[in-house]
């Protein structure tokens, strides 16, 4: 018995992020760079076809996020989530995740801040 494959099928799988995906990546780091963090990143492909992006701090080098678009479905993983977060839009899953994880870890940052004048 012989499958069929959709070449369109294949195409759409295979790509990787698109121009409105990578301005939602780029509006969280404007964001989360704000607090303090400075990133390296890198990217690439599951040997499924679907695209991954990982953030890293850039003076330690450790882990910070990783995103993944998995089925049509969004996932991040961070060391600063108690557990993986899903989404069916980006922007949702990235609010989500600036929500829950930057705040918190850069409110030492915050507080080395000097006061405003009052």
């Amino acid at each position: 018995m012989s499958s069929t494959v959709c070449l369109a099928d294949l195409r759409f799988r295979r790509r990787g992020w698109s121009n409105h995906e990578l301005a939602q990546f780029h509006r969280m780091i404007a964001i989360v760079c704000d607090l303090g963090f400075a990133f390296e990143t890198d990217s690439g492909m599951t040997d499924e076809g679907e695209p991954w992006l990982v953030f890293c701090e850039a003076d330690t080098g450790e882990m910070f996020a990783h995103f993944a678009r998995i089925g049509g479905e969004y996932v991040v993983c961070a060391p600063c989530l108690s557990q993986l977060l899903t989404g069916v839009t980006l922007r949702q899953l990235v609010d989500q995740f600036i929500d829950l994880c930057p705040r918190r870890r850069a409110a030492p940052v915050r507080s080395r801040s000097a006061p405003a004048a009052q």
